[in-house]
C-alpha cells in the first residue's frame, strides 16, 4: 500500500533543515490563492489560454534549432505573456515567485556583487545573462497544467534539432545546407557544436528513458524511439564527454525507475536489448569516425602522461588545473564573475572563457559562496522534479524532466552547461516543468507504487 503523503498538510517544518526542505517544496505559497489565480485567468481569458499554450508549443519546439533561433524562440511566448498581464497577473505573482526563481535570485544577486573584483567585467555580464532562462518557469507557468504536453513538445524540438545531424551527414549537396551546419570533420552533430549536442542529446534520452521503461501501448514505443534517436546522436556527435555521460544515466536512470516504480526485471532486460542493438548498428555505421576519436583519446591520454598539454583533452586537464588553482587562491569568493579566462592569461595560460565544467566554473569564479548558492538552486529543481515524479505515478514521461536534469549534470563533468546558450535554455526550460507547486498537484506519496500496466 502507498506510504505515508510526504508533509500532506504543508505544515510548518521546524529546525534549519526542515525549513529549508519547506522553502525547496514551497510551503510558503497559498494553494488556494494560486488555485483561484488560475480559475480567475481562466474565466476572464479562455481565448488567451489556448494562444498562450500554442506560443508554449512553438517555443520549445523551436528552441532547438541553430542558435540564433534559440535566442528568439521564447520572445513571442513572452510578449504575448505581458500582453494578457491584466489577466495573468496574479498567476504571474505566483510564477515568479516558486523556489527555482527566488534561489537563482539569490545566486544572481550574488554574482553581480562579484563583479565588483572581476578581472572582466563585460564577459561577468554576459555570463549573469545567461541565467535569464531560469526565469521561463513565469513564462510558462500560466500553462503548467498542460506540462505533459510541453514536455512531448521539448521531446519533439530535440527530435527536429536532430534534423541538422541527419543533414550534417547528407548535405545532399545543397550550398545553403552545408553552410547552416557545423563543419567538425567526423563528429555529426548539425548545426549545435558537437559539445553542446551531446548535452542535449543526454537530457533527451533521460526525457524518454522513463516512458521507454514504464510505458505501455504507443507511449512505450515513442519512449523506446526516443531514447533510441538520442543515443544514436549522442554517438554521432563525436563527443566523448557526451559518451560517458549518457552511459551513467542509462545506469542511474534504470537504478531509480527500477527502485521506485518496481520495474519487472525482464522489461529491464527487454529496453536494455532493444537499445543496445540500435546503438550497435549505429556504431557499426559510424564506427570510422568512432575509432578515430578512440585512436584520438589513446595517443591525447599518452601525451599528457608524458607532460605534453597541447592536445584537446590535454587543454580540458588544463583548463581544470586552472580552475582548481584559482579556487585555492580565492576560495571564498572566487576571482569574480566572467573572471576565469582573463586569471588564465594572468598566470601565462591561454584557454577557452570558461573551465568547461560547471562546478570547476562556478568554483574558480565566485568561489564556496557560489558553490554553495549553485548547490541550493539545484537541489530545488532536483527535489520537485523528483516530487511531479511521484505524484503523477500513471505518467511515465513525469519522471522525465528529472532525468533530462540528471542528464544535463552530467555533461556538465566536460562542458559549463550554465552559461553555453543552448545548453542553459534546455536546464531552464527543464526547471520551468518543475515548480514546487501547479493546481491540481497532489502530495507526493511514498515509493511503493506500482508499474504501469502490470
Amino acid at each position: 500500500m502507498p506510504k505515508t503523503p510526504i508533509n500532506p498538510d504543508h505544515t510548518p517544518q521546524t529546525g534549519l533543515w526542515g525549513r529549508f526542505i519547506g522553502f525547496a517544496e514551497g510551503n510558503y505559497i497559498d494553494r488556494d490563492a494560486c488555485n483561484a489565480a488560475f480559475d480567475r485567468m481562466h474565466r476572464r481569458d479562455a481565448i488567451g489560454d489556448k494562444i498562450h499554450l500554442i506560443l508554449g508549443f512553438g517555443a520549445l519546439m523551436c528552441l532547438f534549432g541553430p542558435v540564433t533561433m534559440t535566442e528568439i524562440a521564447i520572445l513571442p511566448l513572452v510578449a504575448f505573456f505581458f500582453i494578457r498581464v491584466v489577466n495573468t497577473l496574479p498567476v504571474w505573482i505566483h510564477g515568479f515567485g516558486q523556489p527555482p526563481i527566488l534561489a537563482t535570485l539569490a545566486l544572481i544577486a550574488f554574482m553581480f556583487i562579484a563583479l565588483s573584483w572581476s578581472p572582466d567585467r563585460p564577459n561577468g555580464l554576459a555570463e549573469i545573462g545567461q541565467l535569464r532562462w531560469f526565469f521561463v518557469m513565469g513564462f510558462l507557468f500560466p500553462i503548467i497544467e498542460h506540462r505533459t504536453k510541453l514536455v512531448y513538445a521539448l521531446c519533439i524540438g530535440l527530435a527536429l534539432g536532430q534534423i541538422g545531424q541527419v543533414l550534417d551527414a547528407f548535405d545532399f549537396g545543397i550550398e545553403p545546407v552545408a553552410k547552416l551546419v557545423e563543419n567538425h570533420p567526423g563528429r555529426i552533430a548539425g548545426w549545435w557544436h558537437p559539445v553542446v549536442g551531446g548535452g542535449l542529446l543526454v537530457a533527451g534520452m533521460g526525457l524518454h528513458l522513463p516512458a521507454a521503461m514504464l510505458g505501455k501501448g504507443r507511449t512505450r514505443i515513442i519512449g523506446l524511439l526516443g531514447l533510441t534517436i538520442s543515443s544514436v546522436g549522442v554517438l554521432a556527435t563525436g563527443t566523448r564527454g557526451a559518451w560517458g555521460a549518457a552511459l551513467l544515466l542509462l545506469v542511474l536512470g534504470v537504478l531509480i525507475v527500477v527502485r521506485i516504480k518496481r520495474v519487472p526485471i525482464k522489461r529491464v532486460v527487454a529496453v536494455g536489448g532493444l537499445a543496445l542493438i540500435a546503438v550497435g548498428i549505429a556504431g557499426f555505421v559510424l564506427r570510422d569516425s568512432i575509432m578515430i576519436r578512440v585512436n584520438e583519446t589513446r595517443a591525447e591520454l599518452r601525451e599528457i602522461e608524458a607532460g605534453d598539454y597541447d592536445s584537446y583533452s590535454g587543454r580540458r586537464v588544463r583548463m581544470a588545473q586552472e580552475a582548481i588553482e584559482a579556487f585555492s587562491q580565492h576560495p571564498i569568493v572566487g576571482v569574480g564573475t566572467g573572471g576565469y579566462e582573463r586569471w588564465c592569461q594572468q598566470q601565462g595560460q591561454r584557454f577557452g572563457a570558461h573551465a568547461h565544467n560547471s562546478t570547476l566554473h562556478i568554483a574558480a569564479t565566485l568561489g564556496l559562496i557560489g558553490l554553495v548558492l549553485w548547490a541550493i538552486v539545484l537541489f530545488v529543481v532536483l527535489r520537485n522534479a523528483w516530487r511531479w515524479g511521484l505524484t503523477d505515478p500513471a505518467n511515465p514521461y513525469a519522471m522525465g524532466p528529472m532525468l533530462g536534469i540528471a542528464g544535463l549534470l552530467l555533461a556538465s563533468l566536460t562542458d559549463s552547461v550554465h552559461i553555453n546558450a543552448q545548453s542553459v535554455a534546455m536546464l531552464g526550460v527543464l526547471l520551468a516543468l518543475c515548480p514546487a507547486y501547479a493546481p491540481g498537484t497532489p502530495s507526493p506519496i511514498g515509493d511503493d507504487i506500482t508499474p504501469d500496466g502490470e
